[in-house]
C-alpha cells in the first residue's frame, strides 16, 4: 500500500483518539532497504515535556516499539532474510544485541499482540507499537507513541496502547476497503471500470456524468445504476470521497489557503467545503491542517 494512501486512511483515525493519549503517538511504515522503521506521522503530546518527531525520522528496527511490531508480523521466510541483515547494535543497556533473544521478542510480540521498548534506544524512554495488518495478514504499517519513564510505567504504557489498538482495527477495516476495491477491480463491467480510473485520474476536476454514460454508449441512468450495483456506491458519492481525500493532501502539504483549496475543488465556497469535510472527517479544515503540519510549521 502507498505511504500517502495509508496516510490518509489513518490520520482522521489518529486525530480520534488524540484526547485519550497521554503521550506523542503516530504512524509508521517498515523500510526495509535501509533497515528501519521511517515514522509517517506524528502528534505531539499534551505535555510540555513530550518528545517532538520529524516526519521521514528513522529509528532501527530492533530497538523500537513499531519497529519489532513490523518485523515480529512479516511472512517467516521475509522476516528470516531481513534478520540475517540486521545489526544488533547495543543503544542502552537494556538494548537486544543477539537475534536469538531477539526472535524470543519477536514470537512474544505475536502472542501479546503489542510490543514495547523499554528503554531499549534511550534512556528514560518508554515506547509501545502496534501493527497494522492487511487482509492477506502482511504488516502495512505500525501505530507507536513514546514517552518518558516516570510518567509512561507499565499501568499507562498499556492503557496507551489499548487506545492503538482500537484505532488499528479501524483503519485495518479501511485497508480491507481498499484491497477489496483493487481486487474487484478486474471483475467490474467495461463501463464502471472506465468511470473508476477517469474519476480517480482527476479528483480536483467537476465530473461529466452523462458524458462519460455517452463514452460507454449507455444513458446516464444506466451507468448511474451499474456504477451502485457494482461499487456499493453511488457516482457522486465515490467521486466525493475522492475529493475530499484531495483536500486532506492539499491542508496536509501545501501552504494554499482554504478559500484557494476550495476554488481549486470546485466547491462552492470554503463554508460549502468546510461543511462536507467535517461531516466526512470528523474535523474542519483549519483544526485538520493545524494537527496534521509538522511542528516546524505550526
Amino acid at each position: 500500500m502507498r505511504q500517502e494512501t495509508l496516510k490518509t486512511i489513518a490520520i482522521p483515525v489518529l486525530l480520534a483518539i488524540k484526547d485519550k493519549m497521554t503521550e506523542t503517538y503516530g504512524l509508521s511504515v517498515l523500510d526495509e532497504k535501509r533497515l528501519k522503521n521511517l515514522i509517517l506521522y506524528s502528534i505531539r503530546g499534551p505535555d510540555y515535556i513530550c518528545f517532538t518527531f520529524k516526519d521521514r525520522t528513522l529509528t532501527p528496527l530492533h530497538t523500537s516499539a513499531p519497529g519489532k511490531a513490523l518485523v515480529a508480523y512479516l511472512p517467516e521466510r521475509k522476516r528470516n532474510a531481513l534478520l540475517d541483515r540486521l545489526p544488533f547494535d547495543r543503544l542502552t543497556p537494556n538494548t537486544i544485541t543477539d537475534r536469538k533473544t531477539f526472535e524470543k521478542r519477536l514470537a512474544l510480540i505475536r502472542k501479546q499482540g503489542y510490543s514495547t521498548d523499554i528503554a531499549e534506544e534511550i534512556n528514560c524512554c518508554h515506547c509501545g507499537g502496534v501493527v497494522i495488518l492487511d487482509p492477506n495478514k502482511n504488516p502495512v504499517g505500525a501505530l507507536w507513541l513514546s514517552g518518558i519513564d516516570k510518567r509512561l510505567d507499565g499501568r499507562q504504557l498499556r492503557a496507551n496502547i489499548r487506545h492503538l489498538q482500537g484505532a488499528a482495527k479501524r483503519i485495518e477495516a479501511e485497508v480491507a476497503k481498499q484491497f477489496l476495491a483493487k481486487g474487484r477491480a478486474d471483475r467490474y463491467s467495461p463501463c464502471v471500470a472506465t468511470a473508476l480510473r477517469v474519476l480517480s485520474k482527476q479528483p480536483r476536476q467537476p465530473a461529466d456524468y452523462a458524458a462519460l454514460a455517452k463514452s460507454c454508449h449507455l444513458s446516464y441512468s444506466t451507468l448511474r445504476t451499474l456504477f451502485r450495483k457494482e461499487t456499493g456506491v453511488t457516482l457522486g458519492q465515490y467521486h466525493l470521497n475522492l475529493r475530499i481525500h484531495e483536500v486532506q493532501r492539499l491542508l496536509a502539504q501545501t501552504s494554499s489557503s482554504i478559500t484557494e483549496i476550495a476554488a481549486q475543488m470546485h466547491f462552492y465556497d470554503q463554508k460549502h467545503l468546510s461543511a462536507i469535510f467535517k461531516k466526512k472527517v470528523g474535523l474542519s479544515p483549519l483544526s485538520y491542517r493545524r494537527q496534521t503540519l509538522p511542528p516546524a510549521r505550526q
